[in-house]
């Protein structure tokens, strides 16, 4: 049933004529023919459930790091095939910068798989769809301070041609 809501809700905003490149999590931000919602962004306990999903196969963190997870449901509504960015960062207000870690095959992570045309990622039969946060997994390692005092987090997504854009995160 989750499932089919993030499917909604996503192809509710790809209605939309409005082309957001920037906003808050929750808002349908366009990134070239993607549509990205951010369903939900947190720090992450690998000793709580559900997290320990989330993270099986990462590494221990030093103590001054957290784990950033950022839930998110991208629609493609172009005509060729979309490949998610590897390169997505989250940067903080001090500019320190953070590139996704791999995620290890929890069935949660954003697959670099193309999304057909008229696709969406996460497929609706994956865990990422049905878990309880509703979106697939980016996970990002960042500093301690970056998590707590140089807030807001943005995610910058990038677009041919070197453009990008922003999601203000909430956590």
């Amino acid at each position: 049933m989750l499932a089919a809501l993030v499917i909604g809700l996503v192809a509710a905003g790809c209605g939309n004529n409005d082309k957001t490149t920037s906003g808050s999590e929750g808002q349908y931000i366009h990134a070239g023919d993607a549509v990205y919602q951010v369903q939900l962004s947190r720090l992450l306990n690998p000793n709580t459930r559900p997290d320990d999903d989330y993270l099986q196969g990462q590494a221990p963190l030093s103590a001054n790091e957290q784990y950033l997870g950022v839930f998110m449901a991208i629609q493609n509504d172009g005509k060729k095939e979309y490949v998610p960015p590897s390169d997505m960062k989250v940067v903080d207000t001090q500019g320190n910068e953070y590139l996704p870690i791999q995620t290890s095959g929890s069935g949660f992570g954003l697959d670099t798989d193309p999304i057909p045309p008229g696709g969406q990622a996460p497929p609706p039969d994956s865990p990422a769809a049905g878990g309880p946060e509703g979106g697939a997994l980016v996970l990002f390692r960042v500093k301690e301070e970056s998590a707590t005092d140089n807030l807001p987090l943005n995610l910058r997504i990038p677009v041919p041609g070197g453009k990008e854009s922003t999601v203000t995160l909430d956590i």
